[in-house]
This record gives C-alpha cells, sequence and structure tokens, in this order.
C-alpha cells in the first residue's frame, strides 16, 4: 500500500473509534439522567398502629337490628364479639348479653353464647370464684342459697371473720403491743406472744351485706308467687336485690317518666296495660316484649354470669343464659310480692 493511502487509513480508523468512544458515553450518560430524574425519597416510617377495635355496644345493637337474615345476622354478631370483645369491660359484655335475646332474636343461638362465655371466662380467668359460678350452682353453691360457705366468704375470696366467743364485739380495735411474737431463748421455752389490748370505740352500726359473691342464704324465707307463675326454679334475687330494684324504680320512675312500655296511673304509679302470662321453668312467650335493664341497676344484679335478666312489663326476670328459661322475678318493679 502506498503511504498515503495507509496514513489516510490511520486517520480514518483514529476518527471512527474517536466517533465510538462519544457514542457509547452518551448512552451512559443518557441511561443516567432519568434514573436520577425519577429516584424517590424514602418513605417516612409509619407509627405504631393504633387497636381500632372498640367496644360500642350501640354499634353491636344497630349491627343487629339492622339485619334481617336471622344467619347473617349470627355470623356478623359473633365476629363483631371476637373481635371487639376484648376491649369490652366485663359490664358491658354483661350488659350485652343480657340485651341478646331481643337484639338477636333467633340468631340468639348456642353458638352465640359460646362466644360470649368464652369472652366471659377469659375476662374472669383471675377469679377462681366467679368462674365455679358461671356454669352452674353446684360446684360453687348449694342450690337456692350461698349456704354457710358462701355467707363466709368476702367478695376477694379472702378469709372470713373471726366468729364465737373469742372474736372481739363489733366497733373494737385490737392492738397488739410489741412488735411480733418474741424469739424463744436459747435452751429455754417458747417467749410469751405479745399482749394485744383491745379498745372499743363504741357501738357500730351493722355492716352491709356484701352482694358481690352471695345468694340468699338458705334461711331466707322464699317470696310467694301466683300459682299461675309456676315453681321459682332459683332463689336469685332475694330480700336486698329486690329492695334495690324497688328503689331504683321509685326513684327513677314519675308522671310522665314511666320505664318503656309502662303507663302511669294515679293508684298504681308504673304499670302494664298487657300482662306477660310467663311462667318459671319456661323460655318467655314468643309474642313477650322484653326491655333491658338500665345499666345502672344492672350492674348491682348481674354478679352471676350463668343469668341474664330482662324487664317485661313490670316484671323483672333471671333468666338462664342457655336455657332462656325464666329461674327467678321480681313482680310490679318490686312494690309488692
Amino acid at each position: 500500500m502506498r503511504l498515503p493511502d495507509l496514513l489516510l487509513t490511520k486517520g480514518l480508523c483514529a476518527r471512527g473509534g474517536q466517533l465510538l468512544v462519544t457514542f457509547w458515553m452518551a448512552l451512559l450518560f443518557a441511561g443516567a439522567a432519568p434514573a436520577q430524574t425519577t429516584k424517590k425519597n424514602p418513605l417516612p416510617v409509619a407509627p405504631n398502629a393504633v387497636n381500632p377495635y372498640t367496644c360500642s355496644i350501640a354499634e353491636f345493637r344497630t349491627l343487629a337490628l339492622t339485619t334481617h337474615d336471622p344467619q347473617e345476622r349470627g355470623d356478623l354478631a359473633a365476629q363483631w364479639l371476637k373481635a371487639n370483645g376484648p376491649a369490652c369491660s366485663i359490664s358491658q359484655v354483661l350488659l350485652l348479653s343480657s340485651n341478646r335475646p331481643q337484639w338477636l332474636g333467633s340468631a340468639n343461638t348456642v353458638k352465640i353464647a359460646g362466644v360470649f362465655d368464652q369472652i366471659i371466662e377469659n375476662k374472669l380467668k383471675n377469679d377462681p370464684l366467679a368462674l365455679k359460678y358461671m356454669y352452674g350452682s353446684e360446684g360453687a353453691a348449694p342450690a337456692g342459697g350461698g349456704g354457710k360457705k358462701g355467707a363466709e366468704e368476702t367478695s376477694a375470696g379472702g378469709t372470713p371473720a373471726p366468729t364465737g366467743a373469742g372474736a372481739p364485739p363489733p366497733g373494737t380495735v385490737t392492738l397488739a403491743v410489741g412488735s411480733g411474737s418474741a424469739a424463744a431463748p436459747v435452751g429455754g421455752a417458747p417467749a410469751a406472744a405479745a399482749p394485744t389490748i383491745n379498745i372499743s370505740l363504741g357501738a357500730s352500726s351493722p355492716q352491709v351485706e356484701d352482694l358481690s359473691r352471695k345468694l340468699p342464704l338458705d334461711t331466707e324465707a322464699k317470696p310467694v308467687f301466683p300459682p299461675e307463675r309456676g315453681k321459682q326454679m332459683k332463689n336469685y334475687f332475694g330480700k336486698l336485690r329486690t329492695e334495690m330494684i324497688r328503689n331504683y324504680f321509685m326513684e327513677n320512675s314519675s308522671p310522665g317518666n314511666c320505664p318503656e312500655g309502662l303507663s302511669f296511673s294515679k293508684t298504681a304509679g308504673c304499670e302494664s296495660k298487657n300482662p306477660v302470662a310467663w311462667r318459671f321453668g319456661e323460655p318467655l312467650p314468643s309474642n313477650a316484649k322484653s326491655f333491658p335493664i338500665p345499666e345502672p341497676l344492672l350492674s348491682k344484679l348481674n354478679f352471676y354470669p350463668g343469668y341474664q335478666f330482662v324487664r317485661v312489663g313490670t316484671d323483672v326476670l333471671a333468666v338462664e343464659k342457655d336455657s332462656g328459661k325464666v329461674a327467678d322475678a321480681v313482680l310490679n318493679l318490686g312494690k309488692t310480692n
């Protein structure tokens, strides 16, 4: 090849190499530019999620009363209870359970009762005495009353107060002289216990009976019911809880302010124009309209998870939670037996 042709060929190769390098550099920068423009800042870390479940009795009631199909109503109620039940207090759970016959209707099944039982068990797991009462009185107290054991137990399951000749009379404070029992001397007889001094502070009023765990005693006279009501299944209310019911409705009823479904009469006070023919040992009649017990009163009555409470006309009923049978009653809002 001639020299001029060789020089020309070298020049063309060098020029082509420069163009190739420039081309690849352009491609690299072109690919990097969009990457820089589309790069996003990292999303901020979300704060800890707040528990969305709350216990709204109004929400459960609305859900139950606005769902027409019984199967769907029962399924939705069970889902709501499993999701929101842990957020409910024991009083709220018992209030829901007491009202489920009228809110759930035919959807108030054994399955729903089991869901309530599970929630209540979880909330009472640290209260063994309450758990004993939950599925019947056989494991805790004789039917019809608390018995001697029930009379001595306290609401916290503590030690019964001493009774008998050795116990100081009411209104007496016992003081121990010294700081406890003395240690026995070496080789000698044990030292005598520190002496005590009983200081009488005068007569004191009798203590109010603890109602948080006890059923009426067997010795308490049972109320007399009309023969058409049948035989009382359990003496649950007793005289003191009957008095609570009477006082509550006396304080919260007046002309023009009777409980729902009742009307005021000058001679009888709040009364029902359509009495319901319920009977002990039987479920409420299908046409019976029942009303919930107000929460302030329910919290005083509902110490025993085995029952639910409703008002039918002027009668306050304790209904077995599982069977739906009427077990005990207070007639005429406690005004008469």
